[in-house]
């Protein structure tokens, strides 16, 4: 709306039906953009109260109560991945199981995008919203990605996502 150079992009409430249900993982993520280029994503669970903050130069969280920053970084202990919206897989959760491969199915896509680098992937079937990508996507930027039309995939770490690649195509 209105005009300028900058774009925001805001899904006030991503894992609206983790909201309704009072299960702790919902929040908001926002894109700043500048001609089609974000600058700047922020994504929030409300529930824990934690931000994420990505800039081209740094990526932190913090508890909101505490405003102390930290940097992100990626978990060398991760033994899950993500599969946002698995309940309507048609192909990849059954290769995913026959792999022997754990995921978890929290339901607020921005967040776990935010949190890709906590777990050894992140894996999403069918197309994503462009409201509900636009800043967990950019908190994904140099890690391992393959986006295709109905399925996406990302890695912090690249065997995991060779290996990913190999099962799921």
């Amino acid at each position: 709306m209105g005009e300028g150079d900058y774009t925001i992009t805001l899904d006030p409430l991503d894992g609206s039906g983790n909201f309704k249900s009072n299960f702790p993982y919902f929040g908001s993520s926002v894109a700043l953009e500048l001609d089609n280029d974000v600058k700047v994503g922020i994504v929030t669970n409300f529930a824990t109260g934690t931000l994420y903050l990505k800039t081209k130069t740094l990526f932190q969280y913090t508890k909101l109560e505490s405003i102390e920053f930290f940097d992100v970084v990626s978990n060398p202990y991760a033994s899950i991945g993500i599969f946002e919206r698995a309940y309507n897989s048609k192909i990849y959760a059954k290769k995913l199981k026959n792999s022997n491969y754990k995921y978890r199915i929290p339901g607020a896509t921005a967040l776990s995008l935010a949190l890709t680098n906590q777990v050894q992937f992140f894996v999403y079937e069918g197309v994503m919203r462009s409201y509900d990508i636009r800043a967990g996507l950019f908190m994904c930027d140099g890690l391992y990605q393959h986006k295709e039309k109905d399925l996406t995939i990302i890695c912090s770490k690249l065997n995991h996502f060779e290996n990913l690649k190999k099962i799921l195509l």
